[in-house]
Order: structure tokens, then sequence, then C-alpha cells
């Protein structure tokens, strides 16, 4: 009796506690589709794809097991109205056919940006976790976060050949921090053979998105390069699907980092692009040339080894503090674009380079400026372990 009178009270308290999820039971090597409870699964399995996680305040718990995509459009899916608090990991994620793990919106992009801003926020994804996990052979991002999802973590997780991007963060997400994750050879196309388009991406998009944190992460090997920063330029806007972005990628900070890449950092990398294919909404500066926008961002204390540039900056007030280059084929930081002057009449403003150590570098100048830019503020700066001259900057 006083066992029974136990259990009832214990029951009473759980069903009162409202951060307290019942977790889930799954017979031998089949997950629910729908994961609304903490969930466990068994290590020596492969379970077969997707997964929904639908409810806020649920871990997914795949203990090393390994969610088969190959069938699906995504691996896991995070989707729901004002969803919060969500942990994805020690998951292995192989084969999407698009996206491996998706953090979604509740509503299309058209319908949440009828919403009045403060609830585009509120609705859409906040506290998403990612940890210890890997995500490989996905068709084209392995990891998305979509458009207004605030506070992503992605963590010690390891993202490769992915068909586009390793990371992707859409259009006005703000505050994902990324870090102690490795990237390698993502962005050469689906890796499977399911699509005929042929790629050229980064490891992490920054497309449209701001005040995010890139600390510590490994990069090699990617198709185009480590982290790049822009605003899309209303891609397909004739598509219903598409609007018009509105945020620029700006106040991230790319810190710690180990890049063995093409070019390790662009900021605003299509400043000087022809963006004729893409069918732009934004008004054009000339016939295929769109504004970039992605100023107010930081690169500091990272290390950037061969490739053929290690920073590059076309946009204003960027911050390149603290970094260690070697050997790279062309430039350790290269500021400016002839083509963005002429178009816009106005040279890049506020770029700071301080601190920096260059050496090994195969090209003219370590440190480069092109057309009318040039570096506001520049100290401290090494080449080939001799001090650096500023003045020679052209």
């Amino acid at each position: 009796m006083r066992l029974l009178l136990a259990w009832i009270i214990y029951g009473v308290v759980q069903a009162s506690n409202p951060h307290h999820v019942f977790a889930q039971t799954t017979p031998d090597c089949i997950a629910p589709r729908n994961v609304s409870a903490n969930l466990r699964l068994k290590a020596a399995c492969r379970y077969t794809g997707p997964l929904l996680i639908d409810t806020s305040n649920v871990t997914l718990d795949c203990n090393g097991a390994t969610i088969d995509a190959t069938r699906s459009r995504n691996g896991i899916t995070v989707e729901g109205r004002g969803i919060r608090n969500v942990t994805v990991k020690n998951c292995k994620v192989d084969s999407a056919k698009n996206e491996g793990i998706f953090i979604k919106p509740p509503l299309n992009a058209p319908d949440m940006a009828a919403l009045p801003m403060a609830q585009r926020y509120d609705i859409a994804p906040q506290h998403v976790s990612i940890l210890d996990s890997t995500v490989t052979n996905s068709g084209t991002a392995g990891i998305y976060v979509g458009n207004y999802a605030e506070s992503t973590v992605i963590k010690n997780t390891f993202v490769a050949n992915s068909g586009s991007v390793a990371v992707y963060l859409d259009a006005s997400s703000v505050r994902a921090t990324i870090e102690n994750n490795t990237f390698n050879r993502n962005g050469f196309g689906d890796p499977l053979g399911r699509s005929n388009r042929r790629r050229n991406r980064e490891a992490i998009a920054i497309d449209s998105s701001a005040y995010n944190t890139i600390l510590n992460n490994t990069f090699s090997g990617n198709s185009a390069g480590g982290v790049f920063l822009y605003k899309n330029c209303w891609e397909r806007h004739d598509s219903p699907k598409q609007v018009k972005r509105w945020q620029y990628s700006s106040f991230n900070t790319i810190r710690g980092n180990r890049f063995t890449e093409k070019v390790g950092v662009w900021v605003a990398s299509r400043q000087a692009k022809n963006l004729t294919n893409m069918n732009c909404g934004d008004p054009p500066l000339a016939p295929g040339y769109f504004r970039d926008y992605a100023d107010h961002n930081t690169v500091t204390s990272n290390v950037f080894i061969g490739g053929d540039i290690g920073v590059i900056i076309q946009d204003d007030f960027t911050t390149v503090k603290g970094n260690r280059f070697s050997k790279q084929e062309q430039s350790c930081v290269f500021l400016g674009s002839e083509l963005r002057d002429s178009l816009l009449g106005a040279p890049i403003e506020g770029t700071i380079l301080v601190g920096n150590a260059c050496t090994g570098v195969r090209g003219d100048n370590g440190f480069h400026s092109e057309g009318e830019s040039k570096f506001a503020a520049c100290s401290q700066n090494t080449l080939d372990d001799q001090p650096f001259d500023c003045s020679t900057i052209r």
C-alpha cells in the first residue's frame, strides 16, 4: 500500500513539472517518425530516417547509432511553432537527399515575412543544439539553420562530403555558436550522384545572418573555402517561395579557427561576382552586379595555412587581428575591389589590420589593397618575421 501511494505521489509531481518529458521507447532498430519526448537510441542500430522533433524540451540521444537518410529529404528535422530547447547528440546522420539536419521555421518564407518582426522570431526555433555528432554525404547542406532561428549551437560535430555547404545560416537567423567542429571536403556536389548539378561551395555560408560566433573549428579541403559572409541578392525573386532579405551578414566573430583552404574567410563574397544567373530582385548596380552587405565583422586569432588567400575583405568595418598566415599563394589579407569602387563610387571603409603574422607568401605582398580601398588602421603586423611597414600597402 505504501509503495502504491509513493508511485501515485511521484506521478503527480512529474505531471506537474512543466519541464519534465517522459521518455519514448522504441523497438529494436525502429525509430519513431515523430520524436515528442526524450529518446535514446540503441548504439548498434542503423535506423531509417527521417526523424522529426516537434516538441520543446526534448533530447534525442542517438547513442552513436546511425540515421540512414538515403531515402528521405532530411535525416533529422527540428520543427514546431515556438519550439525551444531541443538537443540532438551522439548522432551519425548519413546520405540525406538534401539536408542532413534541418532546423526549420514553422512557416514558409513569405508567410514568415508577413508577420510582425517580433513574432517571426518568437515562433522560430530557439536554443537548438547539435552536439557530438557526424553528418556525412548530404545531397545539399549538411546542417541547415533556417530563417529567424535563434541561439543555435553546433558543437563537437564532424560534417563532411556535403554536396553544398557544411553549415548554412539562413536569412535573419541570429546568434548561432559553431564551436569545435571539423568541416572537410564539402561543396563539390552530391557525393552519391543523385544530382548532376556541379557546385563550388564553402564550408560555412553566413547568408544575411548576424551576431554569430565561429569558434575553434577546423576547416580543410572544402571546395570554395572556409567561411563566406554575404547578403543574398533576393535570388529567384519571381518565385512565390522567395522574399527579400533585409538583414546584413554583420557583427559576426570568427575566432580561433584553423583553415587549410583555397580562401579561408571571404567578407562580402558576392560583392564583385556576376550574379546574372541568380535572377536577383535587389536593385542592380550594373547588369548582373548587386550590392553585397557584410560589415562590422571580426576575424581574430585564427591560423591560415596554404591556399590562395587567407582573408578577402570587400565590405566595410572589418577587423583582422592577431591571425597567423603561412604559405599563401597570393596574399595573406586582400582588401578591396576595383569593380566595387567603380560601381559604388566609394572605397571600403574602416578596415583594421593589427597584430597579424604573415610568412612564406608567394605573391607580391602579404597584405594587399586593391583600388581605392585602404586600411584605416595598420600596426604591429609582421611579414616573414620582420615588422611590416604599412606604408608599402598599395
